[in-house]
C-alpha cells in the first residue's frame, strides 16, 4: 500500500481507497494527496470535497485511478 501511495504522490495521481473510519464503517473514497508520511496521508477527499487526515493502516485497498475524460458524443 505504502509503495501506491508514494507512486500517486509522486506522480501526482489520484487514488481510489477504502478506507476503514472511525466508527469501523468502510467507506470508498478518491483522494489527491497532498502530503505524506509513515502513518499518515493528507489529502483532498473528492466525496467530503474537503482536506482530510487518513490513517495508513486504516486503509484497506487502493490503486492508482485515471483522471476522468469526458468523451465527446457520450
Amino acid at each position: 500500500m505504502l509503495y501506491q501511495l508514494r507512486k500517486a504522490f509522486r506522480e501526482q495521481k489520484n487514488m481510489e481507497i477504502m478506507y476503514l473510519d472511525q466508527h469501523n464503517n468502510v467507506t470508498q473514497r478518491f483522494i489527491r494527496i497532498l502530503k505524506l508520511n509513515d502513518k499518515t496521508v493528507k489529502a483532498y477527499c473528492y466525496h467530503k470535497k474537503s482536506l482530510r487526515i487518513f490513517k495508513i493502516d486504516n486503509m484497506l485497498s487502493g490503486c492508482i485511478v485515471s483522471p476522468y475524460k469526458r468523451v465527446k458524443g457520450a
